[in-house]
């Protein structure tokens, strides 16, 4: 039996959708085929003709109504870990009982006042983030998330890192 086969199995023994199955196997043939995923810097051509932002300012009509189909996407895992925490790095205390991701859901529930627009928020976390930053949440009185995606327990993190995905509610 293969090694991919092996893994193939343990994930329909557990029930894990064809959708995760199939881009766990994707990610397993580049792996394996040695594929690094880097673009080598002989191949990068820099963008020509990008205007200054100083020059188009003035003709860039500010639209509020476009907040209602913006989405605030936050990486919520990663590089804590290889910055040698246990937790996610968002839930460091920065300002007085404050986190990083205090702020930042403050920042949208703010937005949302001040432009009637329900800007949504979502966060994305590891394997290693989702239980610290689920716990965190839970106990939070001025926002609330929803549980949009669990992850796949089955697989292992170092092999498929889908944690899970926080919306920020509405209401909040």
């Amino acid at each position: 039996m293969s090694k991919f086969a092996e893994s193939e199995a343990k994930m329909r023994a557990e029930g894990l959708p064809e959708a995760a199955i199939s881009a766990f196997k994707y990610s397993y043939q580049l792996w394996e085929s040695g594929a690094t995923g880097m673009i080598p810097e002989s191949e990068i051509e820099p963008a020509t003709n990008v205007p200054a932002l100083s020059d188009i300012k003035s003709s860039i009509k500010q639209n509020p109504a476009l907040l209602s189909e913006t989405v605030v996407l936050k990486l919520n895992g990663g590089l804590g870990t290889s910055m040698g925490l246990d937790f996610a790095k968002s839930l460091l205390p920065v300002k007085g009982n404050d986190t990083f991701l205090d702020l930042t859901a403050k920042q949208v529930i703010a937005m949302r006042k001040e432009y009637k627009a329900n800007v949504r928020f979502i966060l994305m976390n590891s394997f290693s983030t989702s239980k610290d930053t689920m716990e965190f949440v839970q106990n939070k009185v001025h926002f609330s998330f929803w549980h949009v995606l669990h992850g796949y327990s089955a697989v292992p993190p170092s092999a498929f890192p889908i944690g899970n995905c926080l919306m920020l509610s509405p209401e909040a």
